[in-house]
């Protein structure tokens, strides 16, 4: 074969490839196949959000969809705009955490923050609830987002919600398209340094994101959980030693990432305790809430046999320490699974579906009440 037959037959190839790409992603998967929205993140303030006043369909696996909206400040809320000015009579209360804060999974109203809101209403308290919530983010990014935003908003409770994969990635950096954006815990010697959110910067996947098709085909088809799973059960070096009893992954984490009790005691201990501090000093209430490991929950098996259960120990221990209140939600979710048997998470994803938000937004809501309205 020539140099010009091979010449030829590559730009056949290539130009095959163009039509195709320009057929998928100007007709396929824009009048025929439903295609997910883009929403791109912006940094403002040095903290990661959404691009502000922005709204979007996503579309699941299964074919059902729903639709989130991005307020002003770039958070997905049912609130147009978050006021920095209080309406008299009305209670304040700020959410903050990663994607279950974010709740994407699920349209706006249905999420756990708006669920809190309608509760406390519906019992004669007028609240209003804002949620700061961005994917990823860690512990020590929620102390920078309270002391950096939530803060100028007044509220008279924060609700911290913590996830397992909270604690580790507070000092561990990971590979991601903005986990360097968040803050972290330096842990080397004697002392705790902060380490600043590096600036966002979007990168070759945001890029992507930008096209239907891989939207589509990444996340639509399932594509992106296969490659989370794979990597969680590739990553690191090889394993020599018997997996533990309810296998490597719990609550969607690797529990090889959480061996180092004593690192992740010591970043939660020192992030918890400069929460508390600025509890103390703005005169608000602090509520800390934690998912529970919810295999044990659906299969009956004690949840100390799981690994990912000594995250919820570490996180009780710290707040009894520092005498912050702490729902731990293993019961509320128990007992409205031994009650109708019905899963809290999608079958392709582990954040709550609507259901698990409405749990959680209920428990939540009810200890509040208990805790600071009686």
């Amino acid at each position: 074969m020539n140099f010009k037959s091979l010449l030829e037959k590559c730009a056949l190839i290539v130009g095959s490839l163009l039509f195709c790409f320009v057929i998928f992603e100007f007709i396929v998967f824009k009048y025929i196949l439903n295609t997910s929205d883009n929403i791109p993140n912006v940094s403002i303030n040095n903290i990661v959000r959404f691009e502000p006043n922005t709204k979007a369909r996503l579309y699941e696996p299964d074919g059902t969809s729903q639709t989130i909206e991005i307020n002003a400040q770039g958070w997905n809320s049912t609130k147009k705009s978050y006021k920095e000015e209080k309406t008299e009579g009305t209670m304040r209360i700020a959410v903050i955490g990663d994607s279950y804060v974010q709740a994407s999974a699920v349209n706006v109203p249905e999420a756990f923050a708006e669920v809190i809101e309608q509760e406390l209403n519906k019992k004669g308290q007028k609240t209003e609830v804002y949620r700061f919530g961005i994917d990823g983010a860690p512990l020590t990014q929620y102390l920078y987002m309270l002391r950096n935003e939530v803060l100028k908003y007044k509220p008279e409770i924060v609700v911290v919600q913590l996830i397992h994969n909270d604690f580790d990635e507070s000092y561990r950096f990971l590979y991601g398209r903005y986990s360097s954006s968040f803050m972290k815990v330096n842990l080397e010697g004697d002392s705790i340094k902060e380490v600043n959110p590096a600036p966002y910067k979007p990168g070759w996947v945001d890029t992507f994101k930008q096209y239907r098709t891989f939207r589509y085909i990444y996340y639509q088809t399932g594509l992106s959980v296969y490659i989370r799973r794979l990597i969680n059960l590739t990553k690191g070096e090889e394993e020599t030693t018997k997996a533990p009893k309810h296998g490597f992954v719990q609550s969607a984490i690797d529990v090889r990432n959480i061996t180092e009790l004593d690192k992740i005691r010591k970043a939660t201990n020192y992030t918890l305790s400069e929460i508390k501090k600025l509890s103390e000093k703005h005169k608000f209430k602090l509520l800390v809430t934690m998912d529970t490991v919810r295999e044990a929950v659906y299969t009956g098996n004690p949840i100390e046999e799981y690994e990912a259960n000594q995250l919820n120990i570490i996180a009780k221990e710290a707040t009894d320490k520092l005498n912050i209140p702490f729902l731990d939600l293993k019961n509320s979710l128990t007992k409205h699974y031994k009650e109708n048997k019905k899963k809290f998470e999608f079958p392709w994803d582990w954040h709550w579906n609507k259901l698990g938000n409405e749990v959680v937004g209920k428990a939540i809501a009810k200890d509040i009440e208990l805790q600071f309205l009686k």
